[in-house]
């Protein structure tokens, strides 16, 4: 019998259905209903193109004022502190203020609190596009965000082309169904990153990760 994965039992005990999709990456199919799934994709079709270039420098300040105690954030780049994603700026949108957000946030928040409660939700709240062209590079989440222990990311469409999630040294790329939610480890082992998205529609992901709770109340950078 294979060893359960991170969230596996919670999840089925609440009937979900789960999928050990390769070693430690679990798929959960179904984690929002098509209605709320519907939601979303209306919130995507009705915000104006400007409130996309809002919430990955918002996003970026707040974090390097939780890990650094200061949110210069273009002066922590040039220090070698910090790193950034080059021409990320319109890609993310925050819906942390929609009734939604808030679902969700809980539901995560309630399956994790069952046997982790030395962990917490952050994040979840954060709309991410791929448009035509676009890439995310290979990347290790704890790097950037030590108290990261396991990422989020719950898939909204599947039409659009290529723009596979590859795991660098699993040699997987995967294309989960909108509604279904993936969790994977944040280390190096799974460093990870999304190819080209091709011509036609965009890539819409909701993103979040599984954190230490109080770890830069004990690490200070």
């Amino acid at each position: 019998m294979n060893k359960m994965l991170f969230l596996e039992k919670e999840f089925r005990d609440l009937g979900f259905q789960t999928e050990q999709t390769f070693e430690e990456i679990l798929l959960v199919r179904n984690f929002i209903s098509n209605e709320e799934l519907n939601v979303i994709l209306d919130i995507i079709k009705n915000t104006p193109e400007d409130v996309w270039f809002k919430a990955y420098r918002e996003s970026l300040a707040r974090f390097c004022l939780e890990k650094f105690g200061r949110d210069d954030v273009e002066n922590l780049v040039a220090e070698g502190k910090y790193e950034i994603t080059k021409d990320w700026d319109d890609k993310n949108l925050d819906i942390g203020h929609h009734d939604i957000s808030h679902t969700l946030q809980s539901r995560m928040h309630d399956i994790i609190a069952i046997n982790h409660s030395d962990l917490v939700l952050t994040g979840f709240a954060t709309l991410q596009r791929m448009q035509q062209g676009v890439q995310l590079k290979a990347h290790t989440d704890q790097h950037t965000d030590p108290s990261i222990r396991y990422a989020a990311i719950l898939y909204l469409n599947d039409d659009y082309k290529d723009g596979t999630l590859f795991f660098v040294n699993k040699d997987i790329d995967l294309r989960p169904k909108p509604g279904d939610l993936l969790i994977f480890p944040g280390n190096e082992e799974y460093e990870h990153g999304v190819r080209h998205v091709g011509d036609g529609p965009i890539r819409y992901v909701l993103v979040g990760f599984i954190k230490v709770k109080g770890f830069y109340e004990n690490n200070k950078y």
